[in-house]
């Protein structure tokens, strides 16, 4: 079941909206009829995200940071619904949204200034346009794997992942702006399946067909345990589900990153 029309067409403003999963959901709100402003720094974002936007009459870009209170404050004036997907400007964006009565969803780890805010907070999205350069594991894991090389292993590989593709996250996300109940939420956004660090890079190595071995090496902070997802509440109040499993991640990774030793893409797993 795809996602339900967020509402009639009505302007968006998307913080981070050149990041990555910012340009999913700009694509997604642009298909759907919608007006989008992307306001983004350029720090982790990047124009080549909006390529396939970019000829859309109605997404207008501007370079700028969330932090810009003066900024964010001109721009959620024009928009009904503000999302922010930035790293930062949290409480600007917010402040922005209160002070002119625009929906709002947030993208974090714990409770906004706003207790009208939707917050959702996003685990292990992982998907076309992230770079293995942004920290993220199964991006790294897979250029590895075909490149033959090494696959290097923080830890002792034990880690839980709740991977999920970027197109369910965008799928979450445009039924909880289109669900009035979620005013006032905080959700999780994860996938079904659980999965060890070890095994995942275990998966791409028999997916990929790679000669590559494993190596574990020491955090080198000592690590940290992220937060268990309980992805129920969303499921009941939008009855979402996610999609694509690990095989169907795991190859399309393979094939952003290369898709050396002939993995065939999964279609379905492809926005």
């Amino acid at each position: 079941m795809s996602a339900p029309t967020t509402t009639a067409p009505s302007p968006f403003l998307v913080t981070g909206g050149a990041g990555f999963v910012g340009s999913h959901l700009t694509d997604a709100l642009l298909a759907q009829g919608h007006t989008v402003v992307v306001l983004d720094d350029l720090s982790t974002g990047d124009r080549a995200n909006l390529a396939a936007a970019w000829p859309n009459p109605r997404l207008r870009f501007v370079r700028g940071s969330a932090l810009d209170a003066r900024l964010v404050t001109e721009l959620a004036g024009r928009c009904a619904t503000v999302v922010h997907l930035a790293t930062e400007g949290a409480t600007p964006v917010a402040d922005a949204a209160r002070r002119h009565g625009s929906r709002l969803l947030v993208a974090a780890d714990g409770p906004v200034d706003d207790p009208e805010a939707t917050v959702v907070r996003l685990h292990d999205t992982v998907g076309p346009r992230q770079s293995p350069r942004s920290g993220a594991v199964l991006p790294r894991l897979a250029e590895q794997a075909v490149a033959g090389l090494t696959l290097t292993i923080h830890g002792d590989g034990t880690g839980r992942l709740r991977l999920t593709h970027v197109a369910d996250t965008v799928d979450a996300l445009l039924r909880l702006l289109a669900e009035p109940a979620a005013v006032g939420r905080f959700l999780d956004v994860a996938g079904e399946q659980e999965t060890a660090v070890a095994d995942l890079a275990g998966v791409l190595v028999e997916r990929s067909g790679s000669p590559s071995s494993l190596r574990f090496v020491p955090y080198e902070d000592g690590g940290g345990r992220a937060p268990v997802p309980d992805t129920a509440p969303l499921r009941e109040l939008t009855g979402w589900r996610a999609r694509l499993g690990l095989l169907d991640i795991a190859d399309a990774a393979l094939v952003e990153a290369g898709g050396a030793y002939g993995v065939v893409p999964t279609g379905a797993a492809r926005i």
